[in-house]
């Protein structure tokens, strides 16, 4: 009987360690929000990035959004400020994902994920391509990018 007891308190401690490390935010800085916890960010001055693809920024996006598709945003990300803060977002979350990962390799330190993305989104959305006078403030600092290929 107490070997049985010994042996569901292991599991119960595994499975609790397991559900920490599944659902704790990834990386420091970096957490999972809500509509309201990413509207407070903004207003504190967060910058607002959308990683879906051109043509759904134009359909709609959060105000002062600025659109890097997730494709494209490790190219996008090379000169923005690694110790600012940014809200970033896609359709439904899983993009999004993708690119606070993509962000937090880049070495991005403050990242909140709209982790059920602009679907959740309860405030006015603006539509229309991006304007130029929606650029993320970059580091100042000169950015050397290297690659190889096989030819």
């Amino acid at each position: 009987m107490k070997s049985k007891v010994i042996i569901w308190v292991i599991v119960g401690l595994v499975v609790g360690v397991a559900a920490v490390m599944l659902f704790k935010p990834s990386g420091g800085g970096i957490a999972n929000v809500d509509a309201a916890q990413a509207q407070k960010a903004i207003e504190a001055g967060a910058q607002v990035v959308d990683v879906r693809t051109a043509g759904e920024y134009q359909m709609g996006h959060i105000p002062g959004a600025v659109n890097a598709p997730v494709d494209q945003l490790e190219a996008a990300a090379q000169s923005w400020d690694r110790e600012a803060t940014y809200v970033v977002y896609c359709a439904t979350g899983s993009r999004s994902a993708t690119a606070v990962e993509t962000m937090r390799a880049l070495g991005f330190k403050n990242i909140a994920h709209l982790s059920a993305g602009i679907q959740s989104w309860p405030g006015k959305l603006d539509t229309g391509a991006q304007t130029s006078s929606q650029k993320i403030p970059t580091s100042g600092k000169p950015v050397f990018v290297e690659f190889y290929t096989d030819s």
